[in-house]
């Protein structure tokens, strides 16, 4: 979390995904080159078998600034060497629309540079349904996970006394010692007894005379318990 703006930062999880081979087509003979933009993806020879939401189709497409709608085709890739395209359900075509899905089940076919405002790294994931593709981000959003020593240094010296609700003594309250006397104010005494129970041992703190902010040096303490 920043503790500045109180944001929490997150981060894309994309360990473990099998991003499959995307191409766009120049042109596609006997059909509307005019009004949509074709691509195909290529998949392996027992996709349909092994296909499901819970893993969908992931693919990468590059930012491209056709406004076309866009409309894919799956091409399952045998060991001979044939190619067999998978059948849209509602019109037993190889090619599907891709559409967005929004929250009150509405959908909208989608153009290439639409696909931004998903995922601007160009990581998507497709989930066939009976008459179309539905294009989502291809990452899945998650908590950044860190060393959190740091931040919660922060968050102890931000914090006042009477704050949080579940822990209402809690806090070292920096800026009720601000405009105090740093010698006399009792401040070291704070940080120690906040710190140490956060098992935090503070080495050393100074204040930067430049900025005024105050800097520590800490360690976390040694669990001995096994």
């Amino acid at each position: 979390m920043d503790a500045e703006y109180g944001e929490v930062e997150m981060s894309g999880r994309v360990a473990g995904k099998t991003f499959h081979n995307f191409r766009l087509l120049d042109s596609v003979e006997d059909a509307d080159n005019a009004d949509f933009r074709h691509g195909e993806i290529t998949v392996p020879a027992d996709f349909l078998s092994s296909y499901s939401d819970a893993k969908g189709i992931h693919i990468r497409i590059p930012y491209t600034p056709d406004n076309r709608l866009l409309t894919v085709r799956i091409a399952m890739e045998s060991g001979s060497g044939g190619v067999e395209y998978v059948r849209c359900a509602a019109t037993g075509k190889c090619w599907f629309p891709v559409m967005q899905e929004y929250d009150d089940g509405t959908r909208q076919a989608v153009t290439l540079p639409s696909l931004y405002a998903l995922n601007e790294d160009g990581l998507y994931n497709l989930l066939i349904r009976e008459d179309c593709l539905v294009v989502y981000s291809g990452e899945e959003t998650d908590f950044g996970i860190g060393a959190s020593k740091m931040q919660n240094g922060t968050f102890l010296l931000k914090a006042v006394a009477g704050n949080l609700y579940q822990h209402p003594t809690t806090g070292v309250g920096l800026i009720d010692f601000l405009h105090s006397n740093m010698e006399n104010n009792g401040l070291a005494a704070k940080l120690q007894a906040e710190f140490g129970a956060d098992k935090v041992v503070i080495k050393n703190a100074y204040i930067d005379s430049a900025t005024g902010e105050l800097l520590l040096e800490t360690e976390e303490k040694e669990d001995n318990h096994g």
